[in-house]
């Protein structure tokens, strides 16, 4: 696995790609600074500044996890698809090392990337920390659900990389299946209620689908900084939200990115049983 990290960041250090999308990554996540802090300038006279350096920090978030959802699927749908269209697959499985080992190196390479975008906008964090409205904690919580959720995204798209051969297919699916976990589980109860006109249930008990919905489990965790999940039900129409809803939904996406990794690995097994044939061990 460090074989294979070591190779890719050396790859992928070297190219001006790499170079470019931290510079654009960088630039975006300040122009948004930028653009709120001149709106807040203009308010200097306002007595609540705190909250407006806390819009800010919002933007910025929100900036970021968006550019996380797109990156991360895009690096990790064609880690192991790419190797197949270079033919360069066979000569990784002929080596020594387990097919788990590949999948988690693979794995590693697109979350050191994201790692690496996320300490070069602390720079832009702390900006904002020095105006007040935050703590140092809801920094860290924050940083810690973006390294979690591009964890879950990025074993989502090392899934369908090796599922596939081709690596527009891998990230095709991988969008979709986002979509769904961010869209399609706000649309599954809101058309139950419609046909069923029963609001019963989802008054009193929050939606199961809910707790992998990264859209949702993302504003929990910006809106417990800022006094609770309150304005999110609000949002939700009064849909009822588990108050521990951001680390249950933490513990399930960390299941399910082992789930898909181990998936990912028996898929890539290329020793498989066959027919009574026993499948030979890596010890």
């Amino acid at each position: 696995m460090k074989s294979i990290i070591l190779k890719e960041a050396k790859i992928k250090m070297r190219s001006w790609k790499s170079v470019g999308m931290i510079v654009s990554y960088v630039a975006l996540l300040a122009f948004g600074v930028i653009v709120m802090l001149s709106s807040t300038l203009y308010s200097v006279y306002n007595n609540n500044l705190s909250e407006n350096y806390r819009n800010i920090y919002m933007t910025i978030t929100i900036i970021q996890v968006l550019m996380i959802s797109f990156i991360v699927p895009i690096i990790a749908s064609g880690s192991i698809s790419q190797e197949r269209e270079k033919q360069t697959l066979d000569i990784l499985l002929s080596t020594n090392m387990r097919p788990i080992s590949i999948i988690m190196g693979k794995l590693m390479t697109t979350v050191s990337v994201v790692i690496l975008l996320i300490v070069t906008s602390l720079p832009i964090f702390s900006f904002i920390f020095l105006f007040g409205g935050l703590n140092i904690t809801s920094i860290l919580s924050m940083v810690a659900f973006f390294i979690i959720i591009s964890f879950f995204f990025g074993s989502l798209g090392v899934f369908f990389s090796t599922l596939f051969k081709k690596t527009l297919t891998s990230i095709v699916l991988t969008f979709l299946v986002m979509m769904f976990l961010t869209i399609g589980t706000i649309l599954i109860p809101v058309i139950y209620t419609y046909m069923t006109r029963d609001y019963s249930y989802f008054e009193n008990n929050t939606f199961f689908l809910y707790y992998i919905n990264p859209g949702i489990t993302f504003w929990a965790v910006l809106l417990q900084q800022f006094g609770g999940i309150d304005r999110l039900t609000g949002y939700l129409n009064g849909v009822t939200l588990n108050d521990n809803i951001t680390i249950i939904s933490c513990c399930l996406y960390v299941l399910l990115s082992v789930g898909l990794n181990f998936a990912s690995a028996y898929i890539l097994n290329p020793i498989k049983k066959k027919k009574g044939i026993e499948e030979v061990s890596y010890d």
